[in-house]
């Protein structure tokens, strides 16, 4: 399994486009909470734990914009 280890000191900054759909996003939704600005996650399921996590950060005082591709 590859990883990053990152030490602070440096803003970060940029794209990851991750893949793995249910277990990815369950990961990535809470892992938010930890940066600064805005995080935009494209591509999630829609499915139940990806709508309870999305009420979770909301009910901490997230704001959660979910937008639908046609």
């Amino acid at each position: 399994m590859e990883k990053l280890l990152i030490e602070g000191g440096h803003t970060l900054q940029g794209q990851v486009r991750v893949s793995g759909a249910k277990n990815s996003a369950v990961a990535l939704l809470p892992a938010t909470i930890l940066a600064e600005g805005e995080v935009t996650l494209e591509g999630l399921p829609d499915i139940s734990d990806i709508q309870t996590l999305k009420g979770l950060l909301e009910d901490i005082g997230g704001k959660v914009e979910q937008m639908v591709k046609m």
